[in-house]
């Protein structure tokens, strides 16, 4: 039977793709006639912004999202990479659990797309009363690790990857061909699971490019410039946010430094959620005043959803050392961390990092190593944190958390 549809339409004269409400037997793209996208753009705004409104301008907690179909469940989240999600992720006060997804797994060919996994983890979070953050990974730090389809090479698609600092592979994102694989796969993943309770947010990786391509190109790679990088980023963010259009989107955001006002300002216009991989409560260029990405998350709270991430790395100093010297050994550079700088940061300055100055919504935890976690969970379980579903973090809705522009 018809039902009304979100549908993505493109204009035959134009060439404007437009949110539109139709009478439709599912969700497609097709062409339409020239029309006013303006008003199109307000009607959609409408669908989705007005159970927003009508509550006083902010809605609160989670008193009324899941009435319209919308996920809006602040506070922790285990992060466990890679790793499957056991039955250790699924206990304590947390309120479900981050994992990464390699666009490799979810179209290992052209136009073949695989979402079991993401599925299984559905169905495990799900029966645990849980919510699931999908991270759709394409960036890669290992040496010799790649997270893009192996299709992805030759000279259509820019070269298709690039090596990194790390001897990783990573993508040409600013190829319009590679761009447009990968936005046709966030299409899919829309269709797929914005309309799944479970699923609370999806994020993308870090912004940092992680290899000097405009001193040093790369003999095979498209050329790198950095207004075209900052280009195919915001493309990417705007596709997300039309596929999830009643799910919460994040884009990781850290370097490049000169391209971190035109980013934040976009996902403030647009809609999308402001997030990064380090939540470290201790000096580094990402708290520097003047071009960190730290001095740009409170002018973005109340507007768009904020969450990060206290990866391994951001439990000590040593092991942040360790990871930046992994970096600087295949630069020709080392560094070996002091012995006092192997005890653990208190969790607890995490938590003040990300409540007063980035004011998280959403605060993802690493399950590795193992006794730093422990230590999250037994400071969420301290009275004047278990008392609180977002456990300390902000919960108020902000006015952009489901609107695409």
């Amino acid at each position: 039977m018809p039902m009304l549809r979100r549908v993505v339409a493109l204009c035959e004269r134009c060439e404007s793709w437009s949110a539109i409400v139709k009478w439709q037997p599912c969700c497609s793209t097709y062409r339409q006639p020239h029309v006013d996208h303006v008003q199109q753009r307000r009607r959609a705004m409408l669908l989705f912004c007005v159970p927003q409104i009508l509550i006083h301008g902010s809605l609160h907690a989670e008193s009324e999202p899941a009435v319209r179909g919308l996920k809006w469940h602040p506070g922790h989240y285990v992060f466990v990479g890679q790793t499957r999600i056991g039955p250790q992720h699924l206990e304590g006060h947390f309120r479900g659990v981050q994992r990464l997804y390699p666009w490799s797994d979810l179209e290992p060919q052209a136009g073949q797309y695989d979402f079991s996994t993401i599925e299984s983890d559905i169905t495990r979070v799900r029966s645990a009363g849980r919510q699931l953050v999908l991270q759709i990974q394409y960036k890669a730090f290992g040496a010799g690790q790649r997270r893009v389809p192996e299709y992805l090479q030759g000279q259509d698609y820019g070269g298709g990857v690039f090596l990194t600092h790390t001897g990783a592979w990573d993508p040409v994102i600013w190829n319009e061909r590679v761009g447009a694989r990968l936005d046709v796969l966030l299409s899919a993943l829309g269709r797929a699971f914005d309309a799944e309770p479970a699923v609370e947010a999806v994020v993308l990786p870090e912004t940092s490019l992680g290899a000097a391509l405009g001193m040093n190109p790369q003999p095979g790679v498209q050329a790198y410039r950095l207004p075209d990088y900052v280009a195919a980023l915001k493309a990417r963010m705007l596709a997300l946010r039309l596929a999830f259009a009643r799910t919460v989107v994040i884009q990781y955001a850290n370097y490049p430094v000169d391209a971190l006002p035109e980013l934040t300002a976009f996902m403030r216009d647009n809609g999308v959620g402001l997030g990064g991989p380090d939540v470290y409560p201790r000096p580094s260029p990402l708290a520097d005043p003047l071009r960190g990405i730290y001095r740009l998350y409170a002018p973005l709270s109340g507007v768009v959803p904020l969450g990060a991430a206290v990866q391994g790395p951001d439990y000590s100093p040593a092991a942040m050392s360790r990871t930046a010297a992994f970096g600087r050994r295949s630069r020709g550079t080392d560094a070996s961390p002091a012995a006092q700088d192997e005890d653990p940061i208190p969790v607890r300055e995490h938590l003040k990092l990300a409540r007063e100055t980035l004011k998280l919504n959403y605060l993802f935890w690493s399950a590795f190593p193992r006794a730093n976690f422990e230590r999250v969970k037994q400071m969420l379980a301290e009275p004047d944190l278990a008392a609180d579903p977002a456990g300390g973090l902000v919960s108020d809705i902000p006015l952009k958390a489901f609107a695409a522009k």
